[in-house]
């Protein structure tokens, strides 16, 4: 039997009378790729925000790694997330940036933080303050730091261009 990451049920989140969600039905599975197609405002960050402990269901429940939301502890450390826009300092390089949030998660293996760059090819870019990145040198770093802890499950909500 294959193991359940992620399962809603009836998930839903309303914001006064709008519905954000209306019950939602979402199984994922270990090992999958699961992408959330649709239009600004369809709720597909919104899912991500109430797995990731960001906002509240107004209905519905659901399951990380087969524990219920109102029971997750540690299972949440299990998930690397980029939600919306990465929030890095613009002063700082890339390395600073993660070496900062590696100081935040508690992680002390600074290898971790290297093999991130690496994953991304972010490398390369020297004492380049994040303020000069391009837009796709920020979503990389972005990335990076939702992969820098090994996490068992990554959630990115990434905007890419559509030609």
């Amino acid at each position: 039997m294959r193991e359940t990451i992620l399962q809603t049920r009836r998930l839903s989140k309303n914001y006064g009378s709008f519905k954000a969600l209306d019950n939602v039905d979402m199984t994922v599975y270990k090992g999958d790729i699961y992408g959330l197609i649709g239009r600004n405002g369809a709720g597909k960050t919104t899912i991500m925000k109430i797995v990731t402990g960001l906002a509240e269901k107004s209905g519905g429940e659901f399951e990380l790694f087969s524990k219920r939301g109102e029971e997750l502890g540690d299972e949440k450390r299990r998930i690397g997330c980029l939600i919306e826009n990465p929030a890095f300092f613009g002063g700082l390089t890339a390395r600073q940036n993660l070496n900062y949030y590696a100081i935040q998660k508690g992680i002390t293996d600074k290898r971790q933080i290297d093999r991130a760059l690496e994953l991304v090819n972010l490398t390369d870019v020297g004492n380049k303050k994040f303020r000069k990145f391009s837009l796709g040198m920020k979503q990389r770093l972005g990335i990076a730091f939702a992969l820098m802890d090994n996490p068992d499950f990554i959630i990115l909500d990434v905007k890419w261009g559509i030609a």
